[in-house]
């Protein structure tokens, strides 16, 4: 949130807010809190000292709390619930912004205090005041070893930040213009930035671009900037670039690359609406990137165990062996002798006796035709999970909305419940227990031809358990984590081979060989594929098939 954006947020905050009562503070995030307030509505104030998300604006967004209030929100809480919101100001071209609170109550702590927000990216921080400027309490403590410039700690008077180096834009003189243009085309942003104080990044991108025929030109177009400034020349709104990146604007920036502009009435709306999406967007990053570190942690422990399962085979085969060796030795016992170490190539333990050396082979050969089954069951389980882990990375990579990511960490909760003490157990057993998956299923029209596309496992059951006929096709990519496909087939009548290769390349697009050519994919009516007793979601066996390759 640039200079230009913040001052029309708090013009609009100050025409509208003051007067109203705090009556909850929430903190939803580790550096933002949310203002209840009341008096002409009820209204939204967020504050972010998110490095990245600096910003202060009226929210309708709801955000879900943590279980007990951090320490900053427990103190604003106390102090704050109760007093009304007085006034509103803003640093000229700057990004520092101060709102006073006043309480007439009698039994009030504090008559008046105030809540500074610095919203300067990295420095980015909220800072509650008393009267006489002495720090009741910081978001963030600063002490004076992490910095040289200012200590920010509870008890002490606060300080605002030392104003930048750089030139604020109101004096920027020809001479400046000149210097800055001096830079090359290329590099004009970028030294507006370095130099110019007041400017965010879309806004100097813009002036550069207007101002790139000459100094003169630019020096012009920063005194326009001046005068918007000045007179609140502003039209907010959320712009687009041309590789679809979304940009929150205090104005229409079309040298600066934005084609499409989508303006809003307020600042305000225009920054509850971009930065919607811009939190959505990380919550949706954070989530996928925990369901995937579980999935990653689960597939490397089920593979793990499948190297295991491959040890015991190869075990069980030298075991098999044991057999015809015990028979070769029962033959030659005559031959034999305690002491020995090798009998045609059989190896002896020297410390038996030949009969000793015989029964242990025969005894190895019969542990080992017990074992094979089970070991044989064991490598199918580990092998079926590995493969229905990978089916859930893939759901996850093709997971687009917050909704898709959550159905995905549902199902593996399914699957995989998290390991808790009984103790635990017992008192969050309610609250703990994952919710029921909902089915994904897609239909596509296609020559007239109804295709339905499982986008999660529990979708690709309903496909196999409850929406196929006999008589349907069934597709899958070979061997390769994905989708069922379904064709429906009307009675009596075959299904075209176009229609059987474009289901073929839906069960490619919707699997993890996407992008791949020439993979084989299963062709079977749906009488011949079913689940299996014990068969995770989306796992099925197929007792008769075709393949189809589709370029």
């Amino acid at each position: 949130m640039d200079a230009f954006l913040l001052k029309q947020v708090i013009a609009e905050l100050a025409a509208e807010i003051p007067g109203t009562l705090v009556s909850k503070v929430h903190q939803p995030g580790e550096k933002e809190i949310v203002l209840e307030l009341w008096g002409r509505g009820e209204k939204r104030l967020l504050l972010s000292a998110d490095p990245e998300l600096c910003r202060i604006h009226l929210t309708t967004r709801k955000t879900p709390n943590p279980p007990s209030p951090p320490r900053f929100c427990q103190f604003l809480r106390k102090h704050l619930e109760g007093m009304r919101i007085a006034e509103f100001s803003v640093a000229p071209y700057d990004r520092s912004v101060r709102i006073d609170f006043v309480s007439s109550r009698p039994d009030a702590e504090h008559a008046k205090t105030s809540l500074y927000a610095e919203l300067f990216g990295r420095h980015a921080n909220l800072i509650y005041v008393d009267d006489d400027g002495t720090i009741l309490e910081p978001l963030r403590t600063v002490s004076d070893e992490e910095s040289r410039i200012r200590e920010v700690v509870s008890g002490i008077p606060y300080r605002p930040l030392p104003r930048p180096a750089r030139v604020f834009l109101p004096d920027v003189t020809r001479d400046d213009a000149v210097r800055i243009f001096a830079s090359g085309w290329e590099g004009i942003p970028k030294t507006l930035l370095d130099n110019v104080a007041g400017l965010g990044r879309e806004v100097a991108h813009e002036a550069a671009a207007r101002g790139r025929e000459s100094p003169d030109a630019l020096y012009e177009v920063l005194r326009d900037l001046v005068r918007r400034y000045e007179e609140g020349d502003f039209a907010p709104g959320i712009g687009t670039l041309g590789g679809g990146k979304r940009r929150i604007l205090p104005f229409p920036c079309p040298a600066a690359g934005f084609a499409d502009f989508l303006p809003f009435p307020t600042a305000n709306a225009a920054a509850d609406a971009f930065y919607a999406e811009v939190a959505e967007a990380r919550e949706i990053a954070v989530l996928r990137q925990q369901v995937k570190s579980r999935i990653s942690a689960l597939l490397k422990k089920e593979r793990h165990k499948l190297e295991n399962v491959g040890g015991d085979e190869k075990r069980i085969v030298e075991g098999m062996q044991g057999a015809a060796r015990g028979e070769t030795l029962k033959a030659n016992l005559g031959s034999l002798k305690k002491g020995m170490e090798s009998f045609q190539r059989i190896p002896l333990d020297p410390s038996k006796t030949p009969v000793e050396n015989m029964n242990r082979y025969f005894r190895l050969a019969r542990k080992a035709k017990g074992a094979t089954e089970i070991v044989r069951k064991r490598k199918r389980e580990v092998a079926e999970s590995v493969y229905y882990l990978e089916s859930l990375e893939g759901q996850l990579e093709a997971a687009r909305t917050r909704d898709d990511v959550i159905a995905v960490r549902q199902e593996l909760f399914s699957s995989f419940p998290a390991r808790v003490k009984p103790s635990a157990k017992k008192r969050g057993a309610r609250k703990d227990a994952p919710r029921p998956v909902i089915p994904q299923v897609e239909k596509v029209e296609f020559r007239g031809y109804a295709i339905l596309v499982g986008r999660n496992n529990v979708g690709n059951d309903r496909i196999v358990k409850e929406l196929s006929a006999p008589d349907d096709l069934w597709l899958h990519a070979q061997g390769i984590p994905g989708s069922h496909v379904l064709v429906k087939r009307p009675a009596g009548k075959e299904v075209p081979r176009e229609v059987i290769e474009e289901a073929a390349r839906l069960a490619i697009l919707h699997s993890k060989a996407k992008g791949s050519r020439n993979v084989p994919v299963f062709l079977a009516e749906a009488r011949h594929v079913s689940k299996f007793k014990g068969a995770k979601p989306g796992l099925v066996r197929i007792a008769k098939y075709s393949t189809v390759s589709v370029r």
